[in-house]
């Protein structure tokens, strides 16, 4: 039987065998050398503890009937020891009983070798966790390049977002997002069109993390390629609709509202693909409007038909804009947070847009613990006064 190589660069594994027996060290030694294989040794479980300290080893190989700490005792010390990281261990034993077997794996060995060793099994044995070894190794140094591509595009994400709207003199904009992944779907946005036109933007694309975020980069670039271009928002709508529609995957879409604000006329006209309902605070009459429109989601056909509306706004009125993460968040009794809440917190908190978004994330995560939530959370505030 020729064993290949445990790795295709031909690095040879470090293996540590604990027993307090010379010649069983001396079989496994002699055995695994040939093939590329370092093997160190310790006469029982605490010379092993002591020389995982000092060596990386791949694989672990440990009689369990030994004196000072037996094989189940290094077992479980070595488990503490090495946290997540992944060390396959086979443990040796002359106990051919089913008791010892069940103990050693509910402990954490991965497989057993029976005394007297058998040299072809000792073979087959090293070279399949080793295999496992080397696979989940490279798994793991793959998930470190994803996990940093994240962080990446996470990082890039909380710049695409905007968190400040200070360049919009009037009205005063505020807004929080906070994705369920590393990166989400949704968005949020603010064009200044003009000194007297100001563009608000809100969408949720289908999905979460990396597939939904990419689409939401291209919905971003799209509106703020055309909110500069084309003033009525239902027309804006159909040309985003147009846009988007050949680069969207099956079973994807958009969801999204935008208003245009005019500064100057006091109007504020608004188009809503699919969207949850934006709810508007009208001070005078103490009333609340909830901003809806006829249209399809965006990304669901070629041709679509958008509708504008306009209200006129008054000083002292108030608006959020928001994803479904928020009216859905549902506490331990399973009720949802819901629209209602949602409209009787904006009537009730006059307060200054950082605020009222921070008084409303603080309100979410008592109705339900946020980091529980199941879906990103995104809003935009905008007030009137």
């Amino acid at each position: 039987m020729i064993l290949q190589p445990f790795h295709p660069s031909g690095i040879p594994k470090n293996i540590l065998v604990i027993d307090d027996s010379k010649l069983n060290r001396a079989i496994v030694k002699n055995t695994l050398s040939a093939y590329n294989i370092h093997v160190f040794e310790a006469a029982d479980g605490m010379e092993g503890l002591n020389a995982l300290k000092s060596k990386q080893f791949d694989l672990i190989l440990v009689d369990i009937v030994m004196p000072n700490l037996d094989g189940f005792g290094f077992l479980e010390q070595f488990k503490q020891y090495i946290g997540n990281e992944f060390i396959p261990v086979i443990l040796m034993t002359g106990l051919d009983d089913l008791n010892s077997k069940i103990k050693g794996l509910t402990i954490g060995a991965d497989d057993f070798l029976l005394k007297p060793l058998n040299q072809k099994e000792l073979i087959a044995r090293v070279q399949s966790l080793l295999r496992l070894k080397s696979a989940h190794d490279e798994l793991y140094e793959k998930n470190q390049l994803i996990q940093k591509e994240l962080e990446y595009a996470k990082r890039l994400q909380q710049f695409i977002i905007p968190k400040d709207f200070s360049f919009v003199p009037y009205p005063s904009i505020s807004g929080r997002y906070l994705p369920i992944a590393d990166i989400g779907g949704d968005l949020f946005d603010c064009y200044k069109i003009s000194d007297s036109k100001v563009g608000v933007l809100i969408a949720d694309v289908t999905g979460h993390g990396i597939p939904a975020a990419l689409v939401m980069s291209m919905a971003k670039m799209t509106f703020s390629i055309y909110a500069y271009e084309i003033l009525n928002t239902h027309e804006l709508m159909s040309k985003i609709n147009e846009e988007m529609r050949g680069l969207l995957l099956d079973m994807q879409y958009i969801t999204a509202f935008y208003m245009l604000i005019d500064i100057e006329k006091k109007t504020v006209s608004f188009t809503n693909a699919g969207h949850t309902r934006p709810l508007y605070y009208r001070r005078s009459s103490d009333k609340i409007i909830a901003l809806d429109t006829n249209g399809l989601f965006l990304g669901i056909q070629d041709e679509s038909l958008y509708e504008q509306k306009t209200i006129h706004f008054e000083q002292g009125d108030r608006c959020i804009l928001y994803t479904d993460g928020i009216t859905e968040i549902k506490n331990d009794n399973k009720e949802e947070f819901g629209e209602q809440r949602l409209a009787k917190f904006l009537k009730q908190h006059n307060e200054k847009p950082d605020d009222f978004c921070e008084h409303l994330l603080q309100t979410l995560d008592h109705f339900s613990p946020l980091h529980d939530r199941k879906d990103d959370v995104a809003f935009m505030f905008i007030d009137f006064s």
